[in-house]
């Protein structure tokens, strides 16, 4: 009854902002969750679509986009390829705001909780940028201060500015090897979940890597935030439980805080490691069993052996470590989580060399 009340409530409060084109009078009230639903799915989108039409955008998994200049500019950022674009579309000063992008987009912060993706807002500039040591400016520096930022935008509209009717851009390149630079800036955080849960660190990485490329803004239409992409509900749910000792599910804003994501995620290997799949003989079988269930769950993972868990375990405790790769990678009921093993596997095997 609670949640079919809350579901109401919600539903009423996306319908006044609809209507009003604005957010509700209670909106700092609410809870960080049901606001980013607002933000995100009704206002965000609304306000967006009404300057870039077909040609918005918005953050995914392996990519961050963000609106300023009253929606009119937006920094997209490619944690996957390496690419970062700022542009502007019907801007009054295109090239002002342009630089102005450019710069905070040089310098957003690495805290995700100070970055508002869903509102037009200005970005914070607090602390060391994420994008240190990922970009370099002309003359092939790190850039960590406004005054080295400002240069480089200078430079960026005076040499790489396109345009095409009342649309401009600049493309900034990030450098070769950008995500094991971010890895190294994570690499810290993993080393502490991996004393505490007994994990591997290039384990934590490689999976950091399939599931965000390194992207500590990451926020999946199914609801998985952060880093490792942690399910409130699910692997979130699990961890307060059963390593945390307490109930609830952990929020969103508290999901994008990197080092609690890190140590959620971890956790939730540990939990997969040592409960759902104890009985697993061998920890080369069980890691790989692991990493498929982290992304399909452990229901799925024995299904692809068989129907029957007391079955599915037996079968797999009597196969070699290849023989389990192989069935996983064929026959697991999920093509992603297929797909999911070989990218892992391979992510890792790179972070132990």
């Amino acid at each position: 009854m609670f949640r079919f009340n809350f579901l109401i409530v919600l539903l009423l409060l996306l319908s006044r902002a609809v209507n009003s084109a604005e957010l509700p009078a209670n909106f700092t009230e609410l809870s960080d969750d049901v606001q980013a639903v607002i933000l995100e799915y009704v206002f965000f989108s609304e306000q967006a679509n009404q300057v870039w039409g077909n040609d918005y955008e918005e953050s995914s998994v392996h990519t961050l986009v963000k609106y300023l200049d009253d929606f009119h500019t937006r920094l997209h950022i490619d944690f996957d390829g390496g690419r970062i674009r700022v542009e502007s579309e019907g801007s009054k000063t295109p090239l002002t705001s342009l630089k102005h992008a450019i710069v905070a987009t040089l310098l957003t912060p690495a805290d995700p909780t100070s970055v508002d993706l869903y509102t037009a807002a200005d970005l914070g500039i607090t602390g060391k940028p994420f994008l240190a040591g990922q970009v370099l400016d002309q003359d092939g520096v790190s850039i960590e201060y406004a005054w080295r930022a400002e240069r480089f935008a200078d430079y960026l509209l005076e040499k790489k500015l396109r345009h095409r009717g009342a649309r401009y851009w600049v493309d900034i390149p990030m450098v070769q090897g950008h995500k094991h630079k971010s890895a190294d800036r994570y690499r810290t955080l993993a080393q502490n979940a991996s004393d505490k849960y007994r994990v591997s660190v290039p384990l934590i990485l490689a999976i950091m890597e399939t599931e965000s490329s390194f992207n500590p803004f990451a926020v999946s239409h199914a609801g998985a935030y952060g880093l490792m992409q942690v399910m409130q509900a699910t692997a979130g749910k699990d961890v307060f439980q059963r390593i945390y000792k307490q109930s609830g599910k952990p929020s969103r804003s508290y999901l994008l805080n990197p080092q609690n994501n890190v140590d959620v995620g971890t956790a939730y290997l540990s939990i997969l490691r040592d409960v759902y799949l104890r009985d697993i003989k061998g920890w080369k079988k069980r890691e790989y069993c692991m990493i498929a269930a982290y992304n399909g769950g452990a229901g799925n993972l024995l299904k692809a052996f068989h129907r029957d868990r007391k079955t599915a375990l037996q079968i797999i405790n009597r196969m070699s470590d290849n023989e389990v790769y192989q069935r996983i990678v064929r026959h697991h009921p999920k093509a992603e989580s297929r797909r999911y093993l070989e990218k892992v596997t391979a992510f890792k095997a790179a972070y132990v060399r």
